[in-house]
C-alpha cells in the first residue's frame, strides 16, 4: 500500500513526486520519463534557470532524480485499470497491481494522427510524430512537416539543420507561432511551405515516397521520404473515464483549478490531460498544486 501513486512521468508527475515524497509520503510513479512529450520536445528554451536551454530528456532526468532523492518510486509498467475501492485505489498494470490511498494522474495527452490512409500503414516506416526521435534518419533527404503552430516550426528548424529540404504543408492561411520561431524561419534557405494544403493521403511500399493533398479543388503530390506530423495534442483520458471522472466540454478531465481536484475524492490530475497551456512550466505548477492537496487530503 503506497500513500500515493502518480500515473504518468512527465514534468507534471515528477513535479508531483517530489512533493509527495518530500511530504514524507510513500510515492510511487507509474510511467516511463523517456516516453513523456517533455523528454522528446528537443531544447526548451523557456524553461526558467536554464538560459542557454536544455534538453528535455536531461530535464526529465534531473526531475526524476530529485524526486528519487526524497525517496520516491519509479516503476515504468503502463497502468491498463485503475479501481476505486471505497478507502483505497488498485491499480493494475500487466504484470503487476499496486495500491494506494490517494491516486494523481498526470498522463499528458498525444500527438494528434492527420487521419488519412497510409498514415498509420507507414507509421515508423517514414511517418514520424517525434522530430528529436526520427529527425536523424533523414539526413540529406526531403521531408515535410504537416501542422500549423508552434509544434510545426520547432520542427522545421530543428530538421532544416539535417535534412536537404524542408516542405511545410498547413491546412491555415499562414504558420502561427511564436514570433522568435517565424523569424528564424525565414533565414532557412532549405524551407518551403504550402498552405490551404488538405491532406488525402500518405503514400509508399516499404518506406513513404509521397503525400498526396489538395489546395482548394486542386490535387497536388509532394515527394517526400519522411512526413512529421504536427497537428497539435489529444488528452490521455482513458484511466480517467474508466474511473468514471467528470469531463470538460473540450474532453479533458475537469479540475478545480485551485486545487487540481478531480470529481472523485482522493484522485486528483495534473498536466496535459486537464487542458489550458500544455507548457512544461504550467505542467509543473499543477503538479506541485496537486501534491499539496493529495498531501492535504491524506492528512
Amino acid at each position: 500500500m503506497h500513500d500515493v501513486v502518480i500515473v504518468g512521468a512527465g514534468p507534471a508527475g515528477l513535479t508531483a513526486a517530489m512533493y509527495c515524497a518530500r511530504g514524507g509520503k510513500k510515492t510511487l510513479v507509474l510511467g516511463n520519463i523517456y516516453g513523456s512529450q517533455a523528454s522528446m520536445g528537443g531544447l526548451y528554451e523557456n524553461y526558467p534557470g536554464f538560459p542557454e536551454g536544455i534538453q528535455g530528456i536531461e530535464l526529465s532526468e534531473k526531475m526524476l532524480a530529485q524526486a528519487q532523492k526524497f525517496g520516491a518510486e519509479n516503476q515504468t509498467g503502463q497502468v491498463e485499470k485503475i479501481v476505486n475501492l471505497g478507502d483505497f485505489f488498485r491499480l493494475k498494470t500487466e504484470n503487476w497491481q499496486y495500491e494506494a490511498k490517494a491516486v494523481i494522474l498526470a498522463t499528458g495527452a498525444s500527438h494528434r494522427q492527420i487521419g488519412v490512409p497510409g498514415e498509420k500503414e507507414m507509421t515508423t516506416r517514414g511517418v514520424s510524430y517525434c522530430v528529436h526521435c526520427d529527425g536523424a534518419l533523414f539526413r540529406n533527404k526531403a521531408v515535410a512537416v504537416v501542422g500549423h503552430g508552434n509544434g510545426a516550426a520547432r520542427a522545421i528548424l530543428y530538421l532544416a539543420n539535417i535534412v536537404s529540404k524542408v516542405h511545410l504543408l498547413s491546412s491555415r492561411e499562414k504558420l502561427v507561432a511564436e514570433p522568435i520561431y517565424l523569424e528564424r524561419i525565414t533565414k532557412l534557405s532549405n524551407y518551403t511551405a504550402t498552405f490551404g494544403a488538405e491532406i488525402t493521403e500518405i503514400r509508399g511500399d516499404q518506406f513513404v515516397t509521397s503525400v498526396e493533398f489538395k489546395v482548394g479543388n486542386t490535387p497536388r503530390s509532394l515527394k517526400v521520404d519522411g512526413v512529421f506530423v504536427e497537428m497539435g495534442m489529444k488528452p490521455n483520458i482513458e484511466l480517467a473515464e474508466g474511473l468514471g471522472l467528470e469531463m470538460t466540454p473540450g474532453g479533458f478531465v475537469k479540475v478545480n483549478r485551485l486545487n487540481q481536484e478531480t470529481s472523485m475524492p482522493g484522485v486528483f490530475a495534473a498536466g496535459d490531460l486537464t487542458g489550458g497551456r500544455m507548457q512544461v512550466t504550467t505542467a509543473v505548477g499543477s503538479g506541485a498544486s496537486a501534491a499539496i492537496s493529495a498531501l492535504q487530503y491524506l492528512g
